[in-house]
């Protein structure tokens, strides 16, 4: 699965996009690598916990995948929309995941933020579009962990980027487990602000999605977000 050219984002529409906002194709990529896999690792974790859960599953009613549309006509999504998601899928984690995007692709932060703001309408649109029978209702929370299993898991993980399997893959911990990922996320982001409640292995909230700490399964580089972009099958740097 190359999940940068579902939401539109192939190489080629990408620069497009770059030359708007004011970013070369080179860092355009590097901002890319790095804000999709955050976006949908954050929603995994917040999915855990029911009422994040529902709060998730509402606001894909909300976005019936129309930004997905604009951008593959070459505009540009409402970048506002897109604020407002990153202030409520990131809380006060929002200016860590803007510093680690900016630092990654050698970027202000303030077009880090615009990236991030460009990326989440279209995650949530793909993400809306996709859920199981195709729509929702604000109750379809075992529809979002199919499709955040299906994204995050090990059938869709490795080539997430566009890249070939992740080396050695995350380690399933049941269900749509996620392995790695969650203990990744919390090196980023400087741990949880609000906690979900621990979700036993396999169990989930209504089919969503389990994150575990990091384990001794996947050499760590020292850098999180460089082993999490690997993980998601991007090029490390």
């Amino acid at each position: 699965m190359d999940m940068l050219n579902m939401l539109g984002l192939g190489q080629g529409n990408a620069a497009q996009l770059g030359q708007q906002l004011g970013a070369s194709p080179d860092q355009m990529t590097a901002a890319l690598e790095a804000a999709v896999p955050l976006l949908l690792t954050k929603l995994g974790h917040n999915a855990q916990d029911p009422q994040a859960a529902a709060s998730i599953s509402q606001a894909l009613d909300e976005h019936d995948g129309s930004a997905l549309d604009h951008v593959q006509q070459g505009n540009l999504p409402n970048l506002q929309d897109g604020q407002a998601i990153l202030g409520h899928v990131f809380g006060n984690q929002q200016s860590s995941a803007v510093n680690a995007v900016s630092q990654r692709a050698g970027i202000s932060p303030q077009l880090a933020m615009q990236i991030l703001s460009m990326v989440a309408p279209l995650v949530l649109g793909y993400l809306s579009r996709n859920r199981s029978g195709g729509s929702g209702g604000a109750g379809n929370l075992g529809g979002l962990g199919s499709i955040l299993g299906s994204v995050l898991g090990s059938g869709g993980l490795g080539g997430l980027l566009g890249g070939g399997q992740a080396q050695g893959g995350p380690a399933q911990t049941g269900s749509g487990g996620l392995g790695d990922l969650g203990g990744l996320l919390g090196n980023i982001l400087g741990g949880p602000s609000n906690p979900a409640p621990h979700s036993p292995a396999g169990s989930g909230v209504q089919g969503g999605v389990g994150l575990e700490p990091l384990n001794q399964q996947h050499p760590q580089s020292g850098n999180p977000l460089e082993d999490l972009i690997g993980m998601f099958g991007g090029q490390k740097r």
